[in-house]
């Protein structure tokens, strides 16, 4: 328990330093207003993700970090603690309507995509913006004139800071284990060069100039990683807002600021929102193969490999006798009476059968060994690496002895067995005909034997 609460004692820490040096950092560049930004303000998308990933145990964080950057802002206390109240309840009603919702904070599917900038958009930052300005206004802080224009760009400043860092950090927490990190320093360097001779080398202030150039590249990306893609447009994005902050670059242009303001974003959107989309498409594309696949080579009840992967799984087990002069077993296994539990119980009963009677028999197979259903009730075990006749015999016999121990189900007790037909490779046969044909014919001698045996080719 001790660890425990020491762990989140460091994430509020981090989360209060974090809060803290980003909203210093977003006051310096983006020219501050009291405590609002004219661009973007980053600790909102910070803690947005935070909340997010951790839940409410990372709140008092958000509300302390908020805090002391509002007092040392010149904030008097009364007003710092408010602003710092709606900022944490912000991030409250972002974890509940996440939850109420059912997005994914991994943001695998569209549909989460478009409910996180949907939330940003015409909830969290409404309020934010609606709550923290009204307490400033009572408190003398904002007077009536100024409300509208300040109310606009605490909501523009917060719903940038988030748009560009919540998605970004969650991509990157969730898909930690799936990247290489020399990748994330190649991908930085080769953007932050790329924006440097855009807009600084070539000196091109044509927005539609440099979406042609850099849009394709961050796309391109999306299609393979994800991660990285997103970190690519997070680096246009900062390496843009640092060279307006400097007065350089494409966004310094002889125009009002609202037009540069207006024309930095299209171009930081622009790459946040079409590297989500269409990187989670893919994802989405890729998911849904790779859940057809499962579904044409795996059996839906029991999540055993099914007859699609049989040649597969024999041909293997060839190739491991050829190579390592090893013997391995092909067992055809038949359940008996199996028929009668569907018709006097149902099939319901039935499937729980097959179920219970996997779990069972998973027990007694390794890692190197394969276990398939092919068929109603027919399954098939290769055991690989066999040792012995004797060995092979008596964990033939065990199975037999679990199997047909009575099964509890739904308040109905089951009794049933296996019938087993043993191939041997190399001994009967090199091939998957062969080896079937030998297997499946003393399966059939099993039976006409009694059944709950096994019989060796």
């Amino acid at each position: 328990m001790k660890d425990f609460n020491l762990n989140n004692s460091i994430k509020t820490i981090l989360m209060i330093i974090i809060y803290y040096i980003t909203g210093k950092i977003s006051f310096y560049v983006f020219s501050q207003d009291m405590v609002i930004t004219m661009a973007a303000f980053l600790p909102e998308g910070f803690a947005l993700a935070a909340a997010l990933i951790y839940g409410r145990k990372i709140l008092p964080g958000i509300f302390i970090g908020q805090l002391l950057l509002a007092l040392d802002s010149g904030l008097l206390p009364s007003a710092s603690i408010g602003i710092s109240i709606v900022n944490t309840l912000e991030a409250y009603i972002a974890i509940r309507l996440f939850n109420y919702f059912r997005l994914d904070r991994e943001l695998t599917s569209t549909i989460d995509i478009f409910g996180l900038v949907g939330l940003i958009l015409f909830i969290l930052q409404p309020f934010s913006a609606l709550f923290g300005n009204s307490i400033l206004f009572f408190l003398g802080n904002v007077t009536i004139e100024t409300f509208t224009h300040t109310l606009f760009f605490w909501w523009f400043g917060n719903v940038m800071g988030q748009l560009l860092f919540t998605p970004l950090l969650l991509i990157l927490y969730f898909n930690r284990q799936r990247v290489q990190l020399m990748m994330y320093v190649y991908i930085i360097i080769l953007f932050i060069l790329l924006n440097y001779l855009l807009q600084i080398t070539f000196a091109i202030d044509n927005v539609s100039i440099l979406l042609m150039v850099t849009l394709p590249a961050t796309l391109l990306l999306s299609t393979t990683n994800l991660s990285y893609a997103s970190v690519a447009s997070v680096v246009i994005a900062s390496i843009s807002l640092y060279f307006t902050h400097l007065g350089l670059g494409a966004f310094t242009k002889e125009a009002s600021q609202i037009d540069n303001i207006i024309d930095l974003n299209f171009f930081m959107l622009s790459h946040i929102f079409l590297v989500l989309l269409i990187g989670v498409l893919f994802k989405e594309k890729e998911n849904a193969i790779n859940a057809l696949e499962s579904m044409a080579h795996y059996d839906y009840l029991t999540g055993l490999p099914n007859r699609h992967l049989l040649r597969e799984e024999i041909h293997h087990t060839v190739f491991l006798a050829h190579n390592n002069q090893q013997r391995s077993a092909i067992c055809f296994m038949d359940l008996d009476g199996f028929k009668e539990v569907n018709d006097i119980f149902g099939h319901p009963i039935g499937d729980g059968v097959l179920k219970k009677v996997v779990k069972r028999v998973k027990v007694f197979t390794q890692s190197e060994d394969a276990f398939l259903r092919i068929g109603g009730d027919e399954f098939l075990i290769i055991f690989n690496h066999i040792k012995s006749k004797e060995e092979l015999n008596t964990k033939l016999t065990k199975i037999l002895s679990t199997i047909s121990k009575t099964m509890h189900i739904e308040g109905r007790e089951i009794n049933i067995s296996f019938s087993v037909g043993v191939a041997c490779c190399p001994e009967h046969g090199t091939t998957v005909e062969e080896l079937m044909n030998a297997s499946d014919n003393a399966m059939y001698e099993a039976k006409k034997k009694g059944k709950n045996q096994f019989i060796h080719a």
